[in-house]
């Protein structure tokens, strides 16, 4: 193979061995990576190379670590920490009376980051000795640096000085984990490719809270189908499940309530009449403070709006207009405040919230910009436009966020035809957009090379 480019099946041999659906928007990037892992071993022969795949876990780490954005830390995506925090757990807590354990999953745990931040979650809420917190990863390397429990400052860069002093011994440059803690997780190897789900022999069932986060969104369709009923038969009646911004929606492939908030889309797996104590009835929304929850939502086209109505489909679009036309003078400030009343009344338009996102990043408020957006992705995954400028307002906090963003910008208009107006930008096509998407991603790399130089 040496001199001649790394075919894509290989590519694609390769990452179903390590548990990992291979979008077609990836397979090019995920080829390079695997040929440099290849170089790097010295190993040309792909037959070879597939051999040891299977005997060699050192080599499987590199190819996981090459092909996966391995980019975690304490506290990462706060919001979600704040809403299991103040809604999730007094809940869980509500519906244990009898004083019987609360079973937390971190899926794809990586080096640890997430699961020992529920742990100081939990013990900052008085429920440590109550929970019962499991973690999993597909790479073992990484797993081993969980069991460590030691890291580096940038790992703690979302962290409060309070908590980092209460919860870890410092020393060079390092913070280890205080040994508490450390024993309220405990980690083991999951392939979530290749696993069948629940499994009661090794304690996967019957969770009440299980965080997968970053992780669906690097499994094909039809691998999320499946791991989505998984997921919903690993949860305990009433038990919740939250995913990154990134993911796929998995609304349409369990029965889920599921609700759109601040923090992004949560699910439910509802609790079965008669079984739940008094006072715990509440479903998504009345527990979280929002509106109206969404169930059953039907797949949206694929480059396309979704199909799903307003009450009133005139009045709505009479609002979006004149949100739009006041965006385009450069009335930033009118749009901004137009959009956030027309939100309230249609919380679920993805228009809506795009607009909104739009505007606030053209007054510099990317922050703002970039949690509207992420409810546009969260309503509607596919709809390229949201995610093209998700990625732009993250170029510079969440470069690694940022360039996610793109590749599924790439994905989507590659899987249509270059011609085709892109939905909520209609100036451009998906051919367009896809070459825009590839120049940002040559600019993200491009930079992270020249910072390690």
């Amino acid at each position: 193979m040496t001199g001649h480019a790394l075919p894509s099946k290989l590519a694609d041999e390769v990452a179903c061995r390590v548990g990992i659906g291979l979008p077609a928007s990836r397979k090019d990037v995920v080829a390079s990576a695997i040929g440099r892992v290849m170089a790097r071993r010295g190993i040309d022969d792909s037959s070879l190379f597939l051999h040891r795949l299977g005997l060699d876990q050192d080599l499987t780490d590199d190819v996981i670590a090459a092909i996966t954005v391995g980019e975690t830390h304490f506290f990462r995506d706060p919001d979600q920490f704040q809403l299991i925090s103040q809604a999730i757990l007094p809940e869980l807590r509500l519906r244990r009376p009898d004083g019987s354990l609360v079973r937390i999953w971190s899926v794809g745990c990586a080096t640890g980051e997430e699961p020992y931040s529920l742990a100081i979650l939990c013990d900052e809420e008085g429920l440590l000795q109550d929970v019962r917190i499991s973690a999993a990863d597909v790479s073992r390397r990484a797993l081993a640096t969980a069991k460590a429990a030691e890291y580096g400052e940038w790992s703690l860069r979302n962290t409060d000085r309070k908590l980092k002093d209460r919860y870890f011994t410092s020393g060079e440059g390092r913070f280890r984990l205080n040994e508490r803690l450390r024993r309220q997780v405990g980690f083991a190897h999951l392939n979530l490719g290749a696993v069948e789900l629940p499994a009661p022999e090794r304690g996967l069932a019957d969770f009440d809270l299980i965080l997968c986060r970053n992780v669906l969104v690097y499994l094909d369709a039809s691998t999320v189908r499946r791991i989505a009923r998984q997921l919903f038969a690993c949860l305990a009646d009433g038990g919740w499940l939250l995913t990154a911004p990134t993911d796929p929606p998995l609304w349409k492939y369990a029965p889920f309530e599921t609700s759109i908030t601040s923090a992004g889309v949560v699910y439910r797996r509802m609790i079965a009449h008669g079984d739940a104590p008094r006072g715990s009835t509440a479903g998504v929304a009345s527990i979280l403070g929002h509106k109206k929850p969404v169930a059953h939502v039907s797949p949206p086209r694929a480059c396309g709006m979704d199909e799903r109505k307003t009450p009133d489909d005139k009045a709505f679009k009479a609002i979006a207009r004149q949100i739009r036309w006041r965006y385009e003078l450069g009335e930033t400030r009118e749009a901004q405040r137009l959009a956030a009343q027309a939100v309230q009344s249609h919380p679920l338009s993805a228009e809506l919230h795009f607009l909104q996102g739009l505007s606030q990043m053209a007054d510099g408020q990317t922050d703002a910009a970039a949690a509207a957006l992420r409810r546009v992705v969260y309503l509607d995954a596919r709809l390229a436009a949201a995610q093209f400028f998700l990625g732009v307002c993250l170029t510079h906090s969440d470069p690694q966020a940022s360039q996610r963003a793109f590749e599924n910008v790439l994905q989507f208009c590659l899987s249509r035809p270059p011609r085709e107006r892109v939905a909520l930008m209609s100036e451009a096509t998906a051919g367009d957009l896809a070459e825009r998407a590839r120049r940002e991603i040559g600019k993200i790399q491009r930079g992270r090379g020249s910072k390690r130089l």
